[in-house]
C-alpha cells in the first residue's frame, strides 16, 4: 500500500506526489534552518554571549516541536488513510455482492417473463394454473442493487481523498463512483407491473409475497417456486390463468419489459465486472490474496 495512501514519497509508479514534492522541499528548508541555528548558537558560546544562547536555543525548541507536530499529524494522516482503505476495500466486496445478487434475480426475472409469454404463445402446453399465475405475477418485479459509496462520499466530502497520492487509481475510483446514474435504468418500473398487479386477485399476490418473495438486505432480492395454495379453487386459478394469457395488452407490456430486462443484465454484468476490477486492483496494492 506504500505510495498509494498517505506516504509522501515515491508512487507505486515511480512518480513522486506533490505532496512528497512539497514535504521534501520544507524538510530541506527545516534542515537549513536547523543548520543556521546550531551555528549561530557554537559562535555565540564561542563568544560567551550566554543571552544570544538562550536565545538559539529557544528558536531552536520551537523547531523542533514545529517538527514533532508535523510528523504527529503526518501519523495521523497515514493511519486515518489505512481505515479508509480497508474501509473502501469492504465497500468494493459489498458491492461486488449486491451486483452478483442482482444480476441473478434479474435474470430470473426474464425468465419467467420469457416463461409467461410461451404460455400465452402455446396455451396447449399448460398442464398447472398456477404456474401460470406465478410466472406472470413474478415477471413483474424490479429493482436494481444500491451502490455502497458512504466512504468514498466520505473521503470527498471532508478533503481526506487527497489522501490517495496515485492519481491514477484516484481516477478510477472516481469514474468507479460516477456509475450511480445507471440506476435510472436498472431501477425503472415497468407499465406492466401496475397493469398485471391490477388483473390478480389481492389474496393470490399475498401469497406470492408470503412463499414465492423474499427480499434481503442491500435491495438483495429473489424469487422462490413455490406450490399452490391448497385453499383456492383450481377453477378460479383457471379463469384467471386464461385471462392472463389471453390479455394481448398485458402481453404486449410484458414483451417489451422482458426486452428491456437484457440491456439491465448487461449493465450489471458491467457492474459485476468493473467492482471485480476494483477490488483487484486495491487489494494487490494491499498485498493479499483474498
Amino acid at each position: 500500500m506504500m505510495g498509494v495512501f498517505a506516504e509522501r514519497g515515491q508512487g507505486r509508479h515511480g512518480f513522486y506526489s506533490l505532496p512528497a514534492i512539497a514535504e521534501f522541499m520544507l524538510n530541506s528548508a527545516r534542515g537549513r534552518v536547523q543548520d543556521m541555528i546550531l551555528s549561530r548558537i557554537s559562535q555565540a558560546i564561542r563568544q560567551q554571549n550566554w543571552f544570544a544562547v538562550a536565545i538559539e536555543f529557544v528558536i531552536l525548541g520551537v523547531v523542533i516541536g514545529f517538527q514533532v507536530t508535523g510528523w504527529a499529524d503526518r501519523r495521523a494522516e497515514a493511519d486515518r488513510a489505512e481505515l479508509y482503505f480497508d474501509r473502501l476495500v469492504d465497500d468494493l466486496k459489498e458491492n461486488e455482492r449486491r451486483f452478483s445478487a442482482s444480476h441473478e434475480f434479474r435474470a430470473s426475472v426474464r425468465s419467467l417473463g420469457e416463461e409467461a409469454l410461451g404460455y400465452a404463445a402455446h396455451p396447449d402446453t399448460i398442464t398447472d394454473p398456477w404456474r401460470v399465475v406465478l410466472a406472470y405475477f413474478n415477471a413483474s418485479q424490479a429493482g436494481g442493487a444500491e451502490m455502497v459509496s458512504s466512504t468514498y462520499n466520505e473521503m470527498v466530502a471532508t478533503g481526506d481523498f487527497r489522501l490517495i497520492d496515485n492519481l491514477e487509481l484516484r481516477g478510477r475510483l472516481s469514474a468507479y463512483y460516477s456509475q450511480t446514474g445507471l440506476n435510472l435504468i436498472t431501477d425503472q418500473l415497468p407499465a406492466y407491473r401496475e397493469s398485471v398487479r391490477g388483473l390478480i386477485a389481492i389474496t393470490y399476490q399475498n401469497y406470492i409475497w408470503v412463499n414465492c418473495y423474499d427480499s434481503l438486505s442491500g435491495r438483495t432480492q429473489r424469487v422462490i417456486d413455490c406450490d399452490a395454495p391448497d385453499d383456492m379453487a383450481t377453477s378460479d386459478l383457471d379463469a384467471l390463468a386464461r385471462r392472463l394469457i389471453q390479455n394481448e395488452a398485458l402481453n404486449n407490456e410484458l414483451r417489451f419489459w422482458v426486452s428491456n430486462q437484457f440491456a439491465i443484465l448487461s449493465i450489471h454484468q458491467s457492474q459485476i465486472e468493473t467492482t471485480t476490477a476494483m477490488l483487484d486492483e486495491m487489494r494487490a496494492i494491499r498485498g493479499d490474496s483474498e
